[in-house]
């Protein structure tokens, strides 16, 4: 798991959140609420798409186009739970999924990256 990921704000335009996730070199942003609650995701993958199809209007924040219903899992919920639930998307599979404690404040991201970095440790 990744600690302290990256996040952006309901209201960040979606072209700034795109160049965050560029300059940072990650996939996806957690949206979280003044309190730190995961109030949804957005990947880098579906706001590129929809940049280079000019799909947005000027002015369009994150809050407008994350997911809302995002798959989570739990601090304590073991590595099969978490390869369980990145599996379960209806298309592919999830490559980040954000970690959320009780109170649903974000906690961290574990990516695929993360876990084939443990694979290979283990190895």
């Amino acid at each position: 798991m990744t600690k302290d990921p990256i996040t952006a704000s309901p209201q960040v335009g979606v072209i700034e959140a795109f160049e965050i996730m560029l300059k940072h070199d990650v996939g996806a942003l957690p949206v979280v609420d003044d309190e730190g609650r995961l109030i949804g995701l957005v990947t880098r993958t579906d706001l590129g798409r929809a940049l280079l199809e000019d799909e947005y209007e000027p002015g369009t924040t994150v809050e407008e186009v994350m997911e809302r219903d995002v798959v989570v899992v739990h601090p304590d919920d073991t590595l099969l739970e978490a390869l369980k639930r990145m599996t379960s998307a209806p298309e592919g599979i999830y490559n980040q999924l954000p970690v959320v404690d009780d109170e649903e404040k974000l906690v961290g991201i574990l990516t695929d990256g993360d876990i084939l970095r443990w694979i290979a440790k283990k190895l």
